[in-house]
């Protein structure tokens, strides 16, 4: 743990430790916490599965294949970013076979229901990571990494890396088009913020918008700039993000996890030493799972994830 400002002290608390509670995996991504079952799962993207982590437990095989099957040429199969959604008892998984964002009902076998799907001619490159609105609005990025040959893919069904918003009645607005590679993506309590980190060596950032009438107005300087992070060849790139409810970003950084202000301040830096692609809240809502390249962490805090009761 690298501490850069006492506040830290309340996020985190004066002796955190970070614990190791998985390991051997290709690329591990995309947490999410099973509220109802209390488990974690999360994408091991390179060979196609869904794991999952439960305290007594451990990890465990959750789906394989985890790609819903039918990759076409160009893309990937298997998952990246996954969201569970309580009310509803089900998992919305970032397909890579399908270029689409599909919803698994838990408890009981069925198959999927499509949640995004671009209509015949104008598929989405490959939908990476995602996040609700506690109205439902769903917003996603759909960068071309789920693609052989990434944002040089020819595989690229759009000429955008977009970010998108979902409304419930499924209509999918673009947001933004003018990203090098959108990667993760977060919602501000209240949902007045939408931040989406930028996974480019040339504009590692964090970009931040704005609720504007019904849509959505992006600041005009950058959120949070990422390059500082990347002295020493320090592997990594900005990816996904956990939002606490009182407003602290949790985002995945060169070299581990960034703990960040609303205002944009740095507190500190969690630092796996690995590339780090995302993290999310678990168990009673206080503990922060990191996926960091081939392991699977666990850090207690002392702050709270949107979706769980206050402490």
């Amino acid at each position: 743990m690298e501490r850069l400002d006492s506040r830290l002290d309340a996020v985190l608390g004066t002796s955190p430790t970070c614990e190791v509670i998985g390991r051997g995996f290709a690329w591990a991504e995309g947490p999410t916490w099973d509220q109802k079952r209390r488990r974690l799962y999360f994408s091991d993207i390179p060979p196609n599965k869904m794991m999952s982590w439960k305290s007594g437990s451990g990890i465990s095989v959750w789906r394989s294949p985890a790609g819903a099957g039918g990759a076409g040429p160009g893309a990937n199969p298997g998952t990246n970013g996954l969201l569970y959604l309580p009310g509803e008892d089900a998992l919305l998984v970032c397909d890579q076979d399908t270029r689409s964002i599909l919803k698994y009902a838990l408890g009981r076998p069925a198959a999927p229901d499509v949640v995004v799907r671009g209509a015949a001619g104008a598929a989405f490159n490959s939908p990476n990571d995602l996040v609700m609105a506690s109205d439902g609005r769903l917003f996603f990025t759909d960068p071309p990494f789920g693609l052989d040959g990434g944002l040089k893919s020819i595989a690229r069904m759009r000429s955008v890396n977009g970010v998108y918003c979902r409304a419930p009645s499924g209509q999918i607005a673009l947001i933004d088009g003018t990203l090098v590679a959108p990667n993760g993506i977060g919602l501000s309590p209240g949902d007045q913020h939408l931040y989406v980190s930028v996974s480019d060596a040339a504009s590692p950032w964090i970009v931040r918008y704005a609720r504007a009438g019904s849509g959505w107005l992006r600041d005009q300087s950058t959120w949070f700039d990422m390059s500082r992070f990347l002295a020493g060849n320090t592997p990594g790139a900005p990816d996904g993000m956990a939002i606490a409810s009182n407003g602290i970003v949790f985002a995945t950084a060169p070299g581990g996890v960034a703990i960040l202000t609303p205002e944009a301040q740095l507190l500190g830096m969690i630092r796996t030493g690995r590339a780090t692609g995302n993290c999310c809240f678990g168990e009673g809502g206080s503990t922060l799972f990191i996926t960091s390249d081939d392991i699977l962490l666990r850090v207690r805090t002392k702050v709270s994830g949107l979706g769980f009761r206050t402490l």
